[in-house]
């Protein structure tokens, strides 16, 4: 019998010429071998928090056109747009749903 040094899989040949069960051996792994574990992530809760903000803004239109709707309204019956100060109000209180 030759004995080849230079062969990366000779542990997976000889073992599987005697059906035992081998081990990984360079890139190969026996049929009957142990599956191989994955990897797996965790995020942290401020992660999970970020994520869901992200997923949130997404889905947000960039221009919240109802609101603009309602802006034109209130400066065409004058109820804000001429006073800065009232304009200021207005907008927070648009905010914070107070009236």
């Amino acid at each position: 019998m030759k004995i080849d040094g230079n062969s990366a899989d000779l542990l997976n040949r000889g073992l599987d010429r005697v059906g035992g069960t081998a081990v990984q051996a360079g890139n190969r792994t026996a049929p009957n071998a142990a599956p191989t574990t994955t990897d797996a992530v965790t995020l942290s809760d401020d992660a999970t928090l970020m994520r869901t903000a992200m997923r949130a803004a997404g889905r947000t239109p960039d221009i919240r056109q109802d609101l603009v709707e309602r802006m034109r309204a209130a400066l065409d019956k004058g109820d804000i747009g001429k006073d800065p100060g009232v304009l200021a109000e207005a907008l927070i209180n648009s905010w914070t749903n107070e009236k």
